[in-house]
């Protein structure tokens, strides 16, 4: 009776969807996470984790995002002998993984305001929060060129202010579409990607398979 359970759980279900299901979620919540922890975290507490946390999280989420590739792919290429079955597997994971970030979409507004808070609170511990770099050597004066050195005299037009519409971001529903098609071409660089890793995945699995 169990087999032919299992029998009708794979007929149902093909590998390439069971695997890249579970390996899908899997990336889903780990985009969700290293995006979202930002927002979870104080700003005290990011000005002493240091700079570097976020795009640690960031390297983070597509290091889960390939292995899970991986994993679908090598996991039906065990499966199935042939066919596309394991790039299909990259591509229900690259879809999950796309998934989260439209999900993220409203809580942009709440990462953009953690930042601001950020800003704020770490702006007095200046050289601590950035690891003093940017520090002069000893014995510079700011203000004042070498021995032989002529400032060139810039033209006048090096002076006109732009027109403020020129320095303003967009704002509204440009900034939205803005932001939409900046998503939209992170999932598909993100589906082209798991794609092309669960295949390369799947070749490893059905080497490993026949030489088993």
């Amino acid at each position: 009776m169990s087999g032919d359970a299992s029998r009708r759980v794979g007929t149902l279900a093909p590998p390439w969807l069971r695997y890249g299901l579970i390996a899908g979620i899997v990336a889903f919540s780990g985009t969700l996470a290293a995006n979202l922890a930002v927002t979870w975290m104080s700003p005290a507490e990011l000005c002493r984790a240091g700079p570097l946390i976020i795009p640690l999280l960031s390297l983070g989420a597509m290091f889960i995002f390939v292995v899970m590739s991986a994993a679908a792919g090598f996991a039906t290429g065990r499966t199935v002998s042939s066919g596309p079955d394991s790039a299909l597997a990259g591509l229900l994971v690259g879809v999950l993984g796309g998934c989260a970030v439209l999900v993220l979409l409203p809580f942009v507004p709440s990462a953009q305001h953690r930042f601001q808070e950020l800003a704020s609170v770490c702006s007095g511990t200046g050289s601590t929060f950035f690891f003093g770099f940017g520090s002069p050597p000893p014995g510079f004066v700011f203000g004042s060129p070498p021995p032989g050195f002529v400032i060139p005299t810039p033209p006048p037009e090096a002076f006109a202010t732009p027109p403020p519409e020129v320095l303003a971001p967009p704002s509204g529903s440009a900034a939205t579409v803005l932001e939409l098609l900046g998503m939209m071409v992170t999932i598909v660089i993100g589906i082209g990607i798991a794609v092309g890793v669960a295949a390369v995945a799947g070749l490893v699995g059905r080497a490993t398979r026949s030489e088993a």
